[in-house]
């Protein structure tokens, strides 16, 4: 009896404190929201879950470059087995502000995750983002969502400017951007899907109030878009030079590079004049034999059908095979 008594009081204390925990978290956010012009909240309430510790928001506005972004709730939390790692559970039903326009927007099940390491100085551990289906005005804009980047070990092939990497991977299905954007009929309804993995390079860890870290390099052993019956995978190493420009390679395979010109074509990316111009230049650099940088490793082989497309960046240059395109581009501002 005297140790059922025992239990029963530590657990009262545990559940005091727990809810004078969240109480005080609530205190503190509607505090920090008063303080910032940017964000305004109805109410900030406290979860009282058993399962995780954390705040529930009312009628949230957060203000962005864009415009402001209007959020019917929101709930932030964290497990108590693992309270480092935060959650953002998003509405059903939002507004954003989306290509300079405020736009109704609707999606299921979608959440954000952050996980930080307190022994790291808060360095961010791992980021990801998923949602179900959602939709802009009542437009489709994207079936399926998962994303993911996880601080790791660099490894070999990191550039000398590295200090982390993080390793990404991501998956959608579904993306339609004439949900967005005004395109041509015969491809605003045409769907977008994307699976692959990389290792991004940055001159630091990400922290939630650091300095913002540069990027020093991507590698990736393959990332694939499709399109209809059209596939495209990239693949590769990029990583700044001394000018801050892209030096590397990256290689694209797919079976037909003139649709995907064609495509470019239809969007306006390319003259329309150059279309045909240009899927002849990307089979003739398939067939041509190329050398590559000195830190480039030799790339996976095409499959049957299938051509590979050398991009390669030396020197501050970009070239399609031996054709030289102009200048590379930047990797950070």
């Amino acid at each position: 009896m005297r140790f059922l008594s025992i239990l029963l009081l530590v657990g009262a204390a545990l559940a005091a404190t727990w809810l004078g925990g969240e109480t005080w978290l609530a205190a503190r956010a509607q505090r920090l929201i008063a303080q910032d012009p940017r964000l305004e909240a109805a109410a900030v309430a406290p979860l009282r879950r058993l399962d995780r510790i954390g705040l529930h928001l009312s009628e949230l506005s957060v203000q962005t470059q864009g415009g402001a972004a209007l959020l019917p709730s929101v709930e932030l939390w964290a497990a108590p087995s693992a309270p480092t790692h935060f959650h953002a559970e998003l509405p059903a039903q939002m507004q954003l502000p989306l290509l300079g326009k405020a736009r109704q927007v609707a999606a299921q099940d979608a959440g954000l995750g952050l996980r930080v390491s307190p022994g790291s100085g808060m360095a961010v551990g791992l980021m990801a983002a998923s949602s179900g289906p959602v939709t802009v005005d009542g437009a489709p804009l994207l079936a399926q969502l998962e994303a993911q980047a996880r601080l790791a070990p660099m490894g070999a092939q990191a550039p000398q400017a590295a200090r982390a990497a993080y390793a990404v991977e991501a998956e959608w299905s579904g993306l339609t951007p004439g949900a967005l954007l005004d395109l041509p009929p015969a491809l605003a309804a045409q769907a977008l899907s994307g699976k692959g993995s990389a290792q991004v390079f940055l001159t630091g860890p990400l922290r939630p109030r650091g300095p913002e870290p540069q990027l020093a390099g991507i590698a990736s052993p393959g990332f694939t878009l499709t399109l209809g019956p059209q596939t495209l995978r990239i693949a590769g190493q990029l990583a700044a030079d001394a000018d801050n420009r892209a030096e590397g390679a990256l290689f694209l395979y797919t079976a037909d590079a003139r649709a995907w010109m064609q495509l470019a074509g239809d969007l306006g990316l390319i003259p329309p004049r150059l279309v045909m111009l240009a899927g002849t230049a990307m089979e003739q650099a398939a067939a041509t034999e190329i050398d590559l940088p000195a830190t480039t490793q030799a790339p996976d082989e095409p499959a049957p059908g299938e051509l590979r497309i050398p991009l390669i960046f030396r020197e501050g240059r970009m070239f399609l095979g031996p054709l030289p395109l102009g200048e590379a581009p930047r990797l950070s501002r």
